[in-house]
Protein backbone atom coordinates (compact mmCIF):
# COMPACT_ATOMS: atom_id res chain seq x y z
CA UNK A 1 0.00 0.00 0.00
CA UNK A 2 1.35 3.71 -0.78
CA UNK A 3 2.26 5.45 1.73
CA UNK A 4 -0.13 8.55 1.36
CA UNK A 5 0.82 11.73 3.83
CA UNK A 6 -1.46 14.71 4.67
CA UNK A 7 -0.99 17.98 6.06
CA UNK A 8 -2.51 21.35 5.92
CA UNK A 9 -1.44 24.62 6.54
CA UNK A 10 -2.41 28.08 6.06
CA UNK A 11 0.59 30.69 4.94
CA UNK A 12 1.89 31.56 8.21
CA UNK A 13 2.88 27.26 8.14
CA UNK A 14 4.23 27.22 4.16
CA UNK A 15 7.50 26.83 5.11
CA UNK A 16 6.58 23.72 7.42
CA UNK A 17 4.72 22.07 4.62
CA UNK A 18 7.56 22.66 1.97
CA UNK A 19 10.20 20.62 4.88
CA UNK A 20 7.70 18.08 5.88
CA UNK A 21 7.31 17.02 1.87
CA UNK A 22 11.08 17.19 1.88
CA UNK A 23 11.71 14.95 4.77
CA UNK A 24 9.94 12.62 3.91
CA UNK A 25 10.05 11.92 0.11
CA UNK A 26 13.84 11.89 1.18
CA UNK A 27 13.08 8.63 3.20
CA UNK A 28 10.01 7.35 1.41
CA UNK A 29 10.68 8.16 -2.47
CA UNK A 30 7.71 6.25 -3.27
CA UNK A 31 4.78 8.15 -1.08
CA UNK A 32 2.36 10.69 -2.48
CA UNK A 33 0.95 13.86 -0.49
CA UNK A 34 -1.31 16.12 -0.25
CA UNK A 35 -1.73 19.27 1.28
CA UNK A 36 -5.13 21.01 2.85
CA UNK A 37 -4.54 24.85 1.94
CA UNK A 38 -6.48 27.11 3.82
CA UNK A 39 -5.21 30.59 2.65
CA UNK A 40 -1.69 30.25 1.52
CA UNK A 41 0.12 32.63 -0.55
CA UNK A 42 -0.08 32.71 -4.50
CA UNK A 43 3.90 33.16 -4.42
CA UNK A 44 3.95 29.91 -1.80
CA UNK A 45 1.36 27.89 -3.69
CA UNK A 46 3.89 28.37 -6.86
CA UNK A 47 6.81 26.58 -4.28
CA UNK A 48 4.47 23.74 -3.19
CA UNK A 49 3.18 22.97 -6.77
CA UNK A 50 6.91 23.10 -7.86
CA UNK A 51 8.80 20.84 -5.26
CA UNK A 52 6.94 17.69 -6.15
CA UNK A 53 8.17 17.86 -9.69
CA UNK A 54 11.54 18.33 -8.50
CA UNK A 55 11.86 15.63 -6.00
CA UNK A 56 9.49 13.35 -8.13
CA UNK A 57 6.99 12.76 -6.00
CA UNK A 58 3.21 13.40 -6.42
CA UNK A 59 2.22 16.68 -4.18
CA UNK A 60 -1.90 17.54 -4.47
CA UNK A 61 -2.93 20.67 -3.14
CA UNK A 62 -6.60 20.90 -1.99
CA UNK A 63 -7.81 24.38 -2.02
CA UNK A 64 -10.24 25.05 1.54
CA UNK A 65 -12.70 28.37 1.89
CA UNK A 66 -11.18 30.30 4.77
CA UNK A 67 -14.38 30.22 6.40
CA UNK A 68 -14.33 26.73 6.94
CA UNK A 69 -14.40 26.70 11.32
CA UNK A 70 -15.38 30.01 11.81
CA UNK A 71 -17.90 29.45 14.53
CA UNK A 72 -15.01 26.85 16.02
CA UNK A 73 -13.15 29.15 18.56
CA UNK A 74 -9.35 28.50 18.36
CA UNK A 75 -8.02 29.28 22.01
CA UNK A 76 -4.03 28.55 22.08
CA UNK A 77 -1.85 31.38 20.26
CA UNK A 78 0.18 29.69 18.12
CA UNK A 79 -2.25 28.06 16.03
CA UNK A 80 -4.98 29.34 13.52
CA UNK A 81 -8.38 27.35 12.36
CA UNK A 82 -5.93 25.76 10.02
CA UNK A 83 -5.50 22.67 12.72
CA UNK A 84 -9.14 21.84 12.07
CA UNK A 85 -8.00 20.75 8.58
CA UNK A 86 -7.44 16.84 9.62
CA UNK A 87 -11.13 16.98 10.05
CA UNK A 88 -12.05 17.66 6.57
CA UNK A 89 -10.23 14.61 5.05
CA UNK A 90 -12.47 11.66 4.98
CA UNK A 91 -15.10 13.49 2.92
CA UNK A 92 -11.80 15.52 0.54
CA UNK A 93 -11.01 12.08 -0.10
CA UNK A 94 -14.08 9.72 -0.46
CA UNK A 95 -12.21 6.82 -2.31
CA UNK A 96 -9.18 6.80 -0.06
CA UNK A 97 -9.04 3.97 3.36
CA UNK A 98 -6.35 5.31 4.69
CA UNK A 99 -4.22 8.27 4.95
CA UNK A 100 -1.11 9.34 7.55
CA UNK A 101 -2.07 12.84 8.52
CA UNK A 102 0.88 14.56 9.77
CA UNK A 103 1.30 18.10 10.83
CA UNK A 104 3.42 20.72 9.04
CA UNK A 105 5.87 21.36 12.01
CA UNK A 106 7.22 18.11 11.24
CA UNK A 107 10.47 16.73 9.86
CA UNK A 108 10.70 13.31 9.21
CA UNK A 109 13.52 11.09 9.90
CA UNK A 110 13.45 7.81 8.55
CA UNK A 111 10.71 5.22 6.41
CA UNK A 112 7.15 5.29 7.34
CA UNK A 113 5.84 2.71 5.32
CA UNK A 114 4.93 0.49 8.29
CA UNK A 115 1.98 2.75 9.01
CA UNK A 116 0.39 2.27 5.06
CA UNK A 117 0.31 -1.10 5.77
CA UNK A 118 -0.44 -1.77 9.38
CA UNK A 119 -3.88 -3.52 10.51
CA UNK A 120 -5.63 -0.67 11.95
CA UNK A 121 -8.90 -3.92 12.79
CA UNK A 122 -11.99 -1.31 14.48
CA UNK A 123 -9.60 0.95 15.55
CA UNK A 124 -10.55 4.60 14.17
CA UNK A 125 -7.35 6.12 14.26
CA UNK A 126 -3.14 5.12 15.27
CA UNK A 127 -1.43 7.53 16.97
CA UNK A 128 1.60 8.34 19.81
CA UNK A 129 0.56 8.96 23.17
CA UNK A 130 1.54 12.43 24.13
CA UNK A 131 4.72 12.66 26.43
CA UNK A 132 3.75 15.95 28.30
CA UNK A 133 -0.52 16.19 28.61
CA UNK A 134 -1.89 18.96 30.53
CA UNK A 135 -3.48 17.38 33.37
CA UNK A 136 -6.39 19.78 33.30
CA UNK A 137 -6.71 18.72 29.91
CA UNK A 138 -6.81 15.10 31.24
CA UNK A 139 -9.48 16.18 33.65
CA UNK A 140 -11.57 17.58 31.07
CA UNK A 141 -11.64 14.84 28.99
CA UNK A 142 -11.37 12.19 31.45
CA UNK A 143 -8.56 9.99 29.81
CA UNK A 144 -5.61 8.66 31.83
CA UNK A 145 -2.23 9.77 30.97
CA UNK A 146 -0.94 7.11 28.54
CA UNK A 147 -4.17 6.91 26.79
CA UNK A 148 -4.36 10.44 25.71
CA UNK A 149 -2.65 10.87 22.36
CA UNK A 150 -1.19 13.71 20.34
CA UNK A 151 -3.12 14.49 17.44
CA UNK A 152 0.15 15.87 15.33
CA UNK A 153 0.75 12.25 13.67
CA UNK A 154 -2.57 10.39 13.01
CA UNK A 155 -3.10 6.95 10.98
CA UNK A 156 -6.60 7.22 10.08
CA UNK A 157 -9.23 4.84 9.41
CA UNK A 158 -11.35 6.47 6.91
CA UNK A 159 -14.14 4.22 5.99
CA UNK A 160 -14.72 4.14 9.86
CA UNK A 161 -14.54 7.64 10.14
CA UNK A 162 -17.11 7.92 7.47
CA UNK A 163 -19.38 5.37 8.70
CA UNK A 164 -19.63 6.47 12.38
CA UNK A 165 -19.12 10.10 11.26
CA UNK A 166 -16.41 10.91 13.30
CA UNK A 167 -15.71 14.24 12.17
CA UNK A 168 -19.08 15.38 13.07
CA UNK A 169 -18.58 14.21 16.28
CA UNK A 170 -15.32 15.95 16.96
CA UNK A 171 -16.99 19.29 15.43
CA UNK A 172 -20.28 18.89 17.09
CA UNK A 173 -18.10 18.51 20.75
CA UNK A 174 -16.09 21.32 19.77
CA UNK A 175 -18.92 23.62 19.34
CA UNK A 176 -20.14 22.96 22.91
CA UNK A 177 -19.50 26.03 24.66
CA UNK A 178 -20.46 24.78 28.32
CA UNK A 179 -17.31 21.92 27.86
CA UNK A 180 -14.46 23.91 26.80
CA UNK A 181 -11.42 21.81 25.23
CA UNK A 182 -8.01 23.24 26.03
CA UNK A 183 -6.21 21.45 23.30
CA UNK A 184 -9.35 21.70 20.90
CA UNK A 185 -9.93 19.03 18.35
CA UNK A 186 -6.67 16.63 19.43
CA UNK A 187 -8.84 16.38 22.45
CA UNK A 188 -12.31 16.19 20.82
CA UNK A 189 -10.92 13.30 18.93
CA UNK A 190 -9.27 11.23 22.06
CA UNK A 191 -12.58 11.69 23.51
CA UNK A 192 -14.61 10.30 20.41
CA UNK A 193 -12.23 7.92 19.63
CA UNK A 194 -11.91 7.00 23.44
CA UNK A 195 -10.57 3.14 23.67
CA UNK A 196 -10.26 2.57 19.70
CA UNK A 197 -6.58 3.91 19.17
CA UNK A 198 -4.13 2.58 18.21
CA UNK A 199 -0.78 2.81 19.97
CA UNK A 200 2.26 3.69 18.03
CA UNK A 201 5.93 3.34 18.54
CA UNK A 202 7.26 6.55 20.53
CA UNK A 203 9.59 7.49 17.48
CA UNK A 204 6.89 8.30 15.21
CA UNK A 205 6.00 11.40 17.26
CA UNK A 206 8.78 13.07 19.22
CA UNK A 207 8.52 16.25 20.68
CA UNK A 208 11.40 18.69 20.57
CA UNK A 209 11.06 20.44 23.72
CA UNK A 210 13.37 18.75 26.06
CA UNK A 211 10.54 19.42 29.20
CA UNK A 212 8.39 17.13 27.64
CA UNK A 213 10.65 13.91 28.33
CA UNK A 214 13.17 12.60 31.16
CA UNK A 215 16.66 11.05 30.40
CA UNK A 216 14.84 7.72 30.82
CA UNK A 217 11.59 8.48 28.78
CA UNK A 218 13.28 9.93 25.45
CA UNK A 219 12.37 7.03 23.22
CA UNK A 220 15.72 5.26 21.92
CA UNK A 221 14.91 6.16 18.15
CA UNK A 222 13.79 8.77 16.05
CA UNK A 223 11.21 8.68 13.05
CA UNK A 224 9.47 12.03 13.16
CA UNK A 225 10.43 15.06 14.81
CA UNK A 226 7.84 17.80 16.18
CA UNK A 227 8.84 21.37 16.66
CA UNK A 228 5.68 21.39 19.05
CA UNK A 229 4.19 24.95 20.28
CA UNK A 230 5.85 27.99 19.83
CA UNK A 231 9.05 26.62 18.16
CA UNK A 232 8.60 26.93 15.21
CA UNK A 233 12.46 26.65 12.89
CA UNK A 234 11.37 29.20 10.75
CA UNK A 235 10.38 31.37 13.31
CA UNK A 236 12.70 30.21 16.09
CA UNK A 237 15.89 27.98 16.78
CA UNK A 238 14.19 24.89 18.76
CA UNK A 239 16.05 21.99 20.21
CA UNK A 240 16.91 19.84 17.20
CA UNK A 241 16.55 22.47 14.86
CA UNK A 242 19.41 21.21 12.44
CA UNK A 243 17.66 18.45 11.37
CA UNK A 244 14.54 20.50 10.19
CA UNK A 245 17.29 23.18 8.89
CA UNK A 246 18.98 20.35 6.85
CA UNK A 247 16.63 19.57 4.95
CA UNK A 248 15.36 23.12 4.16
CA UNK A 249 18.95 23.80 3.08
CA UNK A 250 18.45 21.05 0.19
CA UNK A 251 15.35 22.53 -1.12
CA UNK A 252 16.47 26.03 -0.88
CA UNK A 253 15.41 27.14 -4.20
CA UNK A 254 11.81 26.25 -3.16
CA UNK A 255 11.81 27.56 0.17
CA UNK A 256 10.49 31.61 0.94
CA UNK A 257 12.80 34.30 2.28
CA UNK A 258 13.00 33.28 6.21
CA UNK A 259 12.82 36.05 8.59
CA UNK A 260 14.69 37.13 10.96
CA UNK A 261 14.27 36.00 14.70
CA UNK A 262 11.27 38.75 15.61
CA UNK A 263 12.19 40.44 18.80
CA UNK A 264 8.64 38.30 20.29
CA UNK A 265 11.01 35.14 19.93
CA UNK A 266 14.60 36.72 21.03
CA UNK A 267 12.44 37.69 23.86
CA UNK A 268 11.03 34.31 24.61
CA UNK A 269 14.32 32.56 23.92
CA UNK A 270 15.36 34.61 26.41
CA UNK A 271 13.13 34.07 29.22
CA UNK A 272 13.59 30.37 29.04
CA UNK A 273 17.29 30.37 29.18
CA UNK A 274 16.94 32.82 32.05
CA UNK A 275 14.36 30.69 33.73
CA UNK A 276 16.56 27.69 33.05
CA UNK A 277 19.68 29.24 34.34
CA UNK A 278 17.62 30.56 37.35
CA UNK A 279 16.34 26.98 37.96
CA UNK A 280 20.14 25.29 37.83
CA UNK A 281 21.66 27.96 40.35
CA UNK A 282 18.84 27.45 42.50
CA UNK A 283 19.39 23.36 42.18
CA UNK A 284 16.00 22.35 40.52
CA UNK A 285 15.64 19.17 39.62
CA UNK A 286 13.22 19.94 36.44
CA UNK A 287 16.01 22.57 35.22
CA UNK A 288 18.78 19.75 35.83
CA UNK A 289 16.42 17.39 33.96
CA UNK A 290 15.99 19.75 30.64
CA UNK A 291 19.50 20.52 30.20
CA UNK A 292 20.68 17.04 30.14
CA UNK A 293 17.60 15.78 28.07
CA UNK A 294 18.67 18.34 25.53
CA UNK A 295 22.27 17.38 25.31
CA UNK A 296 20.87 13.47 25.17
CA UNK A 297 18.70 14.72 21.90
CA UNK A 298 22.10 16.15 20.49
CA UNK A 299 23.64 13.49 20.73
CA UNK A 300 21.37 10.67 20.16
CA UNK A 301 19.13 11.86 17.59
CA UNK A 302 20.74 14.95 15.68
CA UNK A 303 24.62 15.10 15.54
CA UNK A 304 24.31 11.03 14.21
CA UNK A 305 21.18 11.78 11.82
CA UNK A 306 22.81 14.98 10.15
CA UNK A 307 26.51 12.80 10.01
CA UNK A 308 24.71 9.85 8.18
CA UNK A 309 22.65 12.00 6.08
CA UNK A 310 26.32 13.94 4.83
CA UNK A 311 27.43 10.84 3.65
CA UNK A 312 24.37 9.48 1.71
CA UNK A 313 24.64 12.98 0.07
CA UNK A 314 28.10 13.29 -0.26
CA UNK A 315 27.22 9.67 -2.52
Amino acid sequence: MTLHIVTGADDNYAPGVLVLIASAAWHNPGARFSVLDMGISPGNRGRIDGLGPALGVPVARIEIGADHFASIPVTRAHLTRSTYLRLLIPDLMPDEDRVVYMDCDMAVTDRLDVLAGMPLGDNIIAAVADPSPDARELAATGIARGDYVNAGLLVMNLPLWRREQTAVACIERLSDPARPLLYEDQSALNIVARGRILMLDPACNVFTDPAAWTSETLPQRLAVAHYVVNQKPWRARPHMGGIWRFHADRIAAFMPPLPPLSWKARLSALNRNRRVAIGLLMGRKKYRDQVAVAALMQSRFVAPYLEAQAKVSAR
